[in-house]
């Protein structure tokens, strides 16, 4: 197995970051070193020592507790150690990584950019034909060869590029400015010439130490941040428009399609009803995704019911106004904040806005059927 897969499903399983190192013979002895007496549990081999013993349910110093691979080649000059910066493992999980360690022979030799741009294409062609035959199978097939790396946990991003003309470079130059960027490993999968699939390892993206308290940021504000820092890295190396989606965590092994299918779905949605942002998330997009789909016919009977609706839809003024308002939660004092105007000016307009539809938006029902206007006179005009 892959130091980098070992890696991922200890981060996984602890819920905190997993450090690979190579240890030397001469750090090895002082490790040992450190061994307290009394740590060989009851019913090991009397000839185990208990150092030997504890080298292998992992060696607490300093704070960190370390786990030793058993390494495919016994040649080499220095053995895998996996560090834990927690010294308070219970029991049963030191037992069940050092398992996961021991079981799995340690494969150096990781695979060349080249090998993974194959796999990844591989998995990029058959994702695009299931998803251009509108198939939705929940798992990989075996025949995949990234397969067997995507068990862990991971976040997907779709980045696509419209343009005239490509000014992103191909999946090496994309793959180097995200890894450089996360400082761990991106895989890279691409879909059609101008989409590209993003696989995040989970806990780069989201702080899952139990130290998070209520005050903290949720998971989903933590994806959307780290969405828009994404979409500003790659708009500030490439020219062109960039639409980027997130979903929530997931095992890419299953799952994997109909997550990508939301993904689409929610840059298209976005562009359709909020044409300046550029960063699109599922799970804000359900009542854009209830309305698209409204037929036609019934888009326009509820339009002809709001009186005065063209006068306002048609300023300027009044539709950045009303947008605002609602990006507030209708909160008065907060929308004159973030328009810069004095508190005065903006319920003036809002009681010219009551004046021409008979829709007073500060009280909720009518907030809600402003709200539903301004969506519908999007796709009413595509």
């Amino acid at each position: 197995m892959n130091v980098q897969d070992i890696r991922r499903r200890l981060e996984s399983i602890v819920g905190r970051t997993v450090e690979r190192i190579g240890v030397s013979k001469k750090r090895q002895q002082e490790l040992m070193g450190a061994v307290e007496p009394g740590m060989q549990p009851s019913g090991s081999e009397p000839e185990a020592g208990p150092a030997v013993e504890a080298m292998r349910l992992g060696v607490v110093e300093a704070g960190s507790t370390w786990f030793f691979a058993a390494d495919a080649s016994s040649e080499t000059a220095e053995r895998t150690a996996f560090r834990i910066a927690s010294d308070r493992l219970d029991p049963a999980l030191r037992e069940l990584i050092a398992l996961l360690v021991q079981t799995s022979a340690v494969d150096h030799s990781a695979p060349s950019l080249q090998e993974e741009e194959t796999e990844a294409q591989q998995l990029g062609r058959w994702l695009a034909d299931r998803l251009e035959s509108g198939e939705a199978p929940h798992e990989l097939p075996d025949t995949l060869r990234l397969k067997s790396r995507l068990f862990t946990e991971m976040i997907p991003f779709l980045l696509i590029y419209e343009g005239a003309q490509s000014s992103i470079g191909g999946y090496e130059e994309l793959h180097q400015l995200l890894s450089t960027f996360l400082e761990r490993e991106v895989r890279v999968v691409p879909l059609r010439e101008r989409e590209w699939l993003l696989l995040v390892d989970r806990l780069d993206v989201l702080d899952l130490s139990e130290e998070r308290g209520e005050g903290d940021e949720s998971d989903r504000e933590l994806l959307e941040a780290f969405g828009l820092g994404l979409y500003e890295l790659i708009a500030s190396e490439w020219a062109g428009i960039f639409n980027l989606s997130v979903s929530e965590p997931l095992q890419p092994a299953h799952g994997l399609v109909p997550a990508l299918r939301i993904l689409r779905e929610s840059v298209f949605l976005g562009k359709t009803f909020h044409v300046t942002r550029h960063v699109h998330l599922p799970w804000e997009l359900d009542l854009e995704r209830l309305i698209y789909s409204i037929p036609g016919e019934q888009r326009e009977r509820f339009m002809e019911r709001i009186e005065g609706r063209a006068v306002v839809l048609a300023d300027s003024e009044t539709l950045a106004t009303l947008t605002t308002f609602f990006q507030m939660n209708c909160n008065v004092s907060e929308t004159a904040k973030q328009l810069y105007i004095h508190r005065n000016t903006l319920i003036y307009r809002l009681d010219k806005v009551k004046q021409e539809t008979g829709l007073d938006v500060r009280n909720f029902s009518d907030a809600v059927s402003m709200k539903l206007a301004l969506l519908l006179d999007k796709v009413t005009k595509d």
